[in-house]
């Protein structure tokens, strides 16, 4: 029995359950020293350089807890464990509701579909409502996240020395301990509670809404019940959750909310629009539509003076969802601007110039973020890029200027979070943006020496999002999020006096985006309910130069007095043209003020300044158990996953185990210790099988019970290098096989080894792909490169021999060592981009030093891995080398869509063309007659129960030339692909 049938197959599910667990940790943090405050409901985890988040983050949560618990009736056995780290230029809050534990990161999200609220209070919230609304609706115990039901079924050819052929189908699918769709989950927690409004529907929220409404593309309730979508897809999840909430609450009440989730917890609580009848009285289906039908009178009305006076200007570019911050060149023939327009997500942008004359579009980088600035003379751009990983793995915002005569660029800075750069002193410096510890700062950069120096001494999580330089009065004008709302700020370079920009009107509107002007400044505000551009001329006087259903952001203006601005419409952001641009008749500008919607109050929440800290103390959760049961070769084989972790993820333990009627057994234990640099980890398998055999001996019959004893344990660690990966292992192998053979009255029991192994094996990963929709499904660009190469110590039972010590039988093993050596190439291409018809390529090789090696340890050429015309252990597809190449051709027959069928949600579904040629073998590489093999596969992806992937794949081959007819099929049905 070979241990590829019989362990490592085996214990595939288990492998996929740690990819729906969480992401493989990468980069480890050894260099942060942890702290911990403790209030009376929380453990506030945090290193040194997050304390004043952690502050924060400690009294929003203590004022926040009595509210949400109240509304849900439903308080945590234990203290909370809230983690505030500031590890890398992103912003992120993630609840893991079965752990009672929440990470934040402590940068403020700057994100162009949301308003802005105060990061540490707005997040904390929105988290610890997931905690417990999702804590409310778990149907089973917090320690059991869900259930598992796997099927094996395998080949029916194999050869004489393995007990089952290769597996055919893989099924894995999962019954989950929470069934929330996501619009129910995002909404509540936006709605938060009353009493906490740290988060509350502005004037963003409702151009994105107001938007899809107007424009006829409100997502149906079927697609708010999942993820999974392009471009600013799963923000209209998100968005068009938090105002249905709000529709819920405000007609059925606020305890409607929490009494739906104690519904959806019932074992067989699979249908949120169910649950809704049970609750209102009517069906999910009539809410939303009486829902609908409400928001298109009411946007209706409240557009209703900007269509009698309409001010856009022309529409310059609209690919793309994310269009943004475009920069007129000094000499006026050309702008840089930042999109999303090679990529599926609204968050990867790249920088771009656009050429009036020919219209053409050039990319000049790659994730950059905010507006760049041209030198006086238009010879230099600079812009804020994202950074190679470092040794810690950070990806941070720096400073590059490019020179556009070569287009390559220079970076300025090093690790300095920067962004929004702009020309100061005549071209001399550099004034720019940069955050640490939730609190931003502007800093000027000396672009003769490189000298830094801080302009600014913000300390209290006040946030800077944009930045501009008015020469005239030598001003630095910004705008900034001290609780709700951005506000207008100047700096003096002279004096150094912080002062407000604006009062009036605009002191309690939303105001944004300056650009500095010939006849003043510039800006975005939300003043008249819509964001619209409004010019303030130096005296005070001025007005709208725009009035848009949507909004109108991030102006930019030449000396002629024309403006570029990235307008909002159509479910994304454009960039738009004023030539002339004339002031709009103020009462007609935006909604009418009996139809804006009124800002709760929210006071700022206070740091808590008497928190005592104490060094962090490591944790490991209690153990969470997922039960499965599993169909393998023909037999019931339940069992059960398990894991725990540390409060940090800086040890993990993750096992299973299973048995069935015949006492066969298998089971696995994975250790991981990230708390260097290199993640260390050891695993351990075990895999037991029975078979019984019947014979006769001359007029006897006798019975041979057979016991396959499989172990294998593996130490090793990995580690990356940029966008490398790197692993070292050493595992070591022993088969043993338990014999007792029964004659009449007569029984003999021995047991032997038969195969004892050692490798070391160093393994290399290089991958290009950048994220995509569908990229595991049908990818489209980027390549993968694997190489291992193993030096194996193989120990095979050649027979028995006399022990001279004992006069006992005892094996003798056959040396078989060899190195092994593979490498697998993997390239992605578009075909048809827009429809998604992409090809790709993959290439398999394999060789082995010892071309005389036992057949126990070649290359297998067929089944699932290799040429699937073929079977796994196809006798004439086996031996020391190996080359498979793979050419494969798909096309959408479903494409974004969401399409209910039972408890999925079909998001795409492709077909695709397989051809393959290549073999294992030995002997020459050049002169083997190859085989060759063609076949068809349907993929399938979307989402279970509201908030698990599904990827179900069928394929069907047969071998080309010969006198081969039959045909193979293969199944799964996982994760992912």
């Amino acid at each position: 029995m070979s241990i590829g049938s019989a362990l490592r197959l085996g214990l595939g599910a288990g492998a996929l359950l740690t990819v729906a667990a969480g992401q493989e940790l990468w980069y480890n943090h050894p260099e942060l020293d942890w702290k911990t405050f403790e209030t009376d409901h929380f453990l506030v985890h945090f290193h040194s350089e997050t304390e004043r988040s952690a502050r924060e983050a400690a009294a929003v949560a203590e004022q926040v807890y009595g509210p949400v618990t109240r509304l849900y009736g439903y308080e945590p056995p234990a203290r909370t464990d809230l983690i505030i780290k500031d590890v890398d230029d992103v912003s992120n809050g993630i609840a893991y509701y079965f752990d009672n534990k929440i990470e934040i990161w402590a940068r403020p999200l700057d994100f162009e579909l949301r308003g802005s609220h105060r990061w540490m209070q707005d997040v904390i919230t929105h988290e610890f409502v997931h905690i417990i609304q999702l804590a409310t609706a778990m149907k089973l115990s917090p320690r059991v996240p869900g259930l598992y039901f796997q099927v094996l079924h395998y080949e029916d050819e194999k050869r004489d020395d393995v007990l089952y052929g290769y597996p055919n189908v893989l099924v894995s699918y999962s019954y989950p301990g929470v069934n929330i769709p996501p619009w129910f989950a995002e909404g509540v927690a936006q709605f938060m509670v009353p009493g906490a409004n740290y988060d509350y529907w502005d004037s963003h929220r409702d151009m994105v809404l107001r938007d899809r409404v107007l424009g006829g593309k409100l997502l149906s309730l079927v697609a708010m019940n999942s993820f999974g979508k392009r471009e600013a897809g799963n923000e209209g999840v998100y968005n068009q959750g938090f105002a249905f909430v709000r529709y819920l609450a405000r007609r059925f009440g606020e305890g409607a909310l929490a009494e739906l989730s104690r519904l959806m917890a019932g074992p067989l609580s699979v249908s949120v629009s169910r649950a809704l009848e049970r609750v209102t009285g009517q069906s999910g289906r009539e809410i939303y539509g009486d829902w609908r039908a409400q928001l298109e009178e009411h946007y209706t009305r409240a557009m209703r003076n900007v269509r009698e006076a309409p001010a856009a200007g022309d529409v310059l570019l609209q690919r793309g969802s994310a269009n943004f911050h475009p920069v007129w060149h000094p000499e006026g023939h050309s702008f840089a601007f930042l999109s999303n327009r090679e990529a599926d997500y609204f968050g990867q942008v790249d920088l771009y110039l656009y050429q009036f004359d020919s219209g053409k579009v050039k990319k000049l980088a790659s994730s950059v973020s905010s507006a760049p600035c041209w030198s006086a003379d238009g010879r230099m751009l600079y812009y804020a890029g994202r950074s190679k990983p470092g040794p810690t793995g950070a990806r941070w915002l720096d400073l590059y200027g490019l020179d556009m005569a070569t287009e390559k660029p220079q970076r300025l800075t090093h690790g300095e979070r920067a962004t929004a750069p702009v020309l100061i002193d005549g071209g001399a410096a550099i004034a720019y943006l940069t955050v640490s510890d939730g609190t931003s700062n502007i800093r000027r950069l000396e672009l003769a020496g490189g000298g830094i120096t801080q302009l600014t001494q913000f300390a209290e999580g006040e946030y800077i999002h944009s930045l501009t330089f008015d020469q005239k009065d030598s001003l630095l004008v910004f705008d900034a999020t001290i609780n709700h709302g951005r506000r207008l700020r100047q700096l003096g370079l002279a004096s150094g006096e912080l002062t407000a920009y604006l009062a009036g009107e605009f002191a309690e509107s939303d105001t944004r985006d300056p650009t500095a002007a010939a006849d003043g400044l510039i800006f975005s505000t939300d003043a008249g309910g819509v964001f619209n551009l409004y010019r303030r001329e130096p005296g005070g006087a001025g007005g709208y130069l725009t009035n848009v259903p949507g909004g109108a952001f991030m102006p930019s203006v030449n000396g002629k007095g024309e403006i570029l601005y990235s307008l909002y419409q159509d479910g994304g952001y454009k960039i738009a043209y004023l030539n002339d641009p004339g002031l709009v008749d103020e009462s007609l500008v935006g909604i009418p003020p009996d139809l804006r919607g009124q800002q709760p109050d929210s006071p700022q929440a206070e740091p808590n300044e008497t928190l005592r800290s104490r060094p962090y103390a490591e944790t490991m959760s209690r153990p969470f158990v997922l039960p499965r049961l599993m169909v393998d070769y023909g037999t019931l084989k339940p069992g059960l996953y398990f894991y725990a972790n540390e409060v940090l993820d800086r040890l993990l333990i993750f096992g299973g185990a299973g048995v069935n009627r015949l006492g066969d057994t298998d089971f696995f234990l994975l250790f991981e210790f990230r708390k260097f640099r290199p993640t260390l980890y050891a695993q351990l398998y075990s895999a037991r099988r029975h078979v019984r055999q019947e014979f006769a001996w001359y007029d006897y019959q006798g019975t041979d019970d057979l016991r396959f004893d499989l172990r294998e344990g593996i130490v090793g660690g990995r580690f990356p290098l940029g966008t490398n990966r790197f692993w070292l292992e050493l595992a070591l192998s022993e088969y043993r096989e338990h014999v007792s053979t029964r004659l009449e009255d007569l029984s003999v029991r021995f047991s032997f080894p038969y195969f004892q192994g050692a490798t070391l094996a160093a393994r290399w990963e290089r991958a290009t792909r950048r994220r995509e929709y569908g990229g595991n499904m049908f990818p489209s660009r980027g390549y993968e490169l694997r190489a291992e190469l193993r030096a194996e110590r193989n120990d095979l039972i050649s027979g028995f021999r006399i022990s001279e010590d004992y006069g006992t039988l005892v094996p003798d093993f056959v040396a078989n060592n060899t190195y092994r050596l593979t490498v697998s190439f993997k390239k992605y291409v578009a075909l048809h981009r827009r429809s998604r018809i992409t090809a790709a390529y993959e290439a398999k090789f394999g060789w082995l030093s010892n071309q005389a090696v036992d057949d126990f340890f070649v290359f297998f050429g067929g089944g699932s891995p290799g040429l699937r015309g073929y079977t796994y252990y196809e006798s004439t597809a086996q031996g020391p080398n190996l080359m498979i190449h793979t050419l494969t051709l798909r096309v959408p027959l479903l494409f974004h869509r969401n399409i209910p069928l039972a408890q999925l949600i079909v998001q795409n579904v492709t077909l695709g063309l397989v051809a393959q040629v290549g073999d294992a073998f030995q002997g020459s590489w050049l002169t083997h007659s190859y085989k060759s093999s063609a076949g068809v596969e349907l993929r399938m992806n979307g989402f279970n129960f509201y908030v698990l992937p599904f990827a179900l794949s069928y394929e069907v081959h047969r071998p080309l030339g010969g006198d081969f007819q039959s045909y193979r099929q293969y199944v799964s049905l996982l994760f992912d692909f």
